[in-house]
């Protein structure tokens, strides 16, 4: 019984552990710009990414449009470093709204696209470029 015990007590400790490191994992901030092909307008993005999971993150995209600051949060999957990424957010304000981001990490730079989501389909919207 007493094995047991230890036994539960070491592997309770593992498991806080692995919380731990998953929780101290950092918030990584990463800055470009976006594309919108609407217009050709482009303007600058900063992308805050915190960690939820294993490669899981929710996001928050701050940027500024026809002057006004404007911050799109949700969700995202995929390694900040290499690899494909992809996401979706919501948008604020009075008209919500959904787009998607995909891409990929190339020398440490973010190369995607972003759509929006309208009756279920991706209505392409424009390019996005992120890197540290």
């Amino acid at each position: 019984m007493k094995k047991f015990a230890v036994a539960a007590a070491v592997v309770a400790l593992l498991i806080a552990a692995q919380g731990s490191s998953l929780m101290a994992a950092e918030t990584e901030t990463l800055k470009g710009q976006f594309v919108w092909n609407n217009g050709d307008q482009a303007g600058d993005v900063e992308a805050v990414f915190t960690p939820t999971g294993k490669n899981m993150w929710d996001v928050a995209f701050h940027f500024t449009w026809e002057g006004e600051p404007h911050t799109y949060s949700g969700t995202a999957e995929g390694n900040l470093k290499k690899g494909d990424l992809s996401g979706h957010v919501e948008t604020d304000g009075e008209q919500k709204g959904q787009f998607v981001f995909k891409g990929q990490f190339k020398d440490g730079t973010f190369e995607g696209t972003h759509a929006g989501m309208r009756d279920g389909e991706e209505r392409p919207t424009g390019t996005i470029t992120l890197s540290r």
